[in-house]
């Protein structure tokens, strides 16, 4: 994976796991028929074991960290299409939130 930024991008192909410092996440299904939104169904353990079912662009948490589902590579005739992932700057949570001034 040269090139990737394992801190921040990960690409994870469907059927395999990845562990980071914050838990393990691991791609269960990736849905990519035809006349159907593509979805990515995956399994995050950071202490405790969730599944989220997300389209690109939908964030999920593991451990503090939010993660974002930048988009799928594969799929139709190519049997296990794999994920990027993308690790979500987050402000400090002191910051003021800039819709409440």
């Amino acid at each position: 994976m040269e090139g990737i930024d394992v801190r921040t991008r990960l690409v994870i192909r469907c059927g395999t796991q990845r562990r980071t410092a914050s838990g393990d996440i691991g791609v269960m299904y990736v849905d990519t028929r035809p006349d159907h939104p593509l979805t990515v169904r995956l399994g995050v353990s950071d202490g405790e074991s969730r599944q989220y079912i997300l389209a690109v662009g939908d964030t999920f948490r593991l451990g503090d960290e939010l993660w974002a589902l930048e988009g799928v590579a594969g799929g139709g005739a190519r049997p296990r299409p794999s994920v990027a992932l993308r690790k979500v700057e987050q402000p400090p949570e002191n910051t003021p939130d800039p819709s409440h001034s």
